[in-house]
């Protein structure tokens, strides 16, 4: 699964530069992002005037993590495998997928003596910036307000990530990002982004 991962502050800097005005205040914290805070997201965007045939710009969002639920719980992932039947996320997976730059992931396991949980950071071996799959939506908070929130994308958790978990964020490469943005959810190349990430990208380091 996904419980929390990280955005480095210059990060933040830049993709809030991205952002329009209205939402750049909702983007105030870096470092560990928990559920319920927001997060640059990038989105699909549209296509503009003069542009290419096809051609579109991607967007930037602040968007808050956790679909809400009437109980007040919050989605925080949404299982691969069952992405396109289930009610909340089918569509948003079919019209509103995103993608969350992060520079890593956080998953916890327990010690043998069964009392303490020991918190690994899960990132690439150089630290560059990844891409995890998100979908997104709108939802009404009690105010009236239109919040516009995003899920992670799980799914089988690789050799690396095993150990410490059975699940495991989705990661999009950088060459695929258009894919998981714009190609059509029922193709075949969106179902392959699905799997899980190739072993030795993301390396799990004790975090303590």
């Amino acid at each position: 699964m996904c419980g929390r991962f990280y955005v480095a502050e210059k990060d933040l800097d830049d993709f809030a530069a991205l952002v329009n005005q209205v939402e750049k205040h909702l983007l105030k914290k870096a470092g560990e992002i928990y559920p319920g805070d927001y997060a640059p997201a990038i989105t699909p965007g549209s296509i503009e005037k003069g542009s290419e045939p096809g051609e579109r710009k991607d967007q930037v969002h602040a968007l808050r993590w956790g679909f809400p639920t009437s109980k007040g719980k919050l989605i925080i992932n949404a299982r691969s495998e069952t992405i396109a039947e289930r009610p909340m996320f089918r569509a948003p997976f079919a019209t509103r997928r995103c993608l969350i730059p992060a520079r890593g992931f956080y998953e916890w396991k327990d010690e043998e003596t069964g009392r303490k949980r020991v918190k690994f950071y899960i990132a690439p071996p150089d630290s560059s910036l990844i891409y995890l799959a998100g979908i997104y939506w709108f939802f009404t908070d009690k105010e009236g307000n239109m919040i516009p929130c995003f899920t992670i994308v799980t799914t089988k958790a690789n050799e690396d990530i095993s150990p410490l978990h059975d699940r495991m964020p989705v990661v999009i490469e950088r060459e695929n990002k258009g894919i998981w943005l714009y190609e059509d959810h029922r193709s075949d190349a969106v179902r392959k982004l699905m799997l899980p990430a190739k072993s030795g990208l993301l390396l799990p380091v004790r975090a303590e």
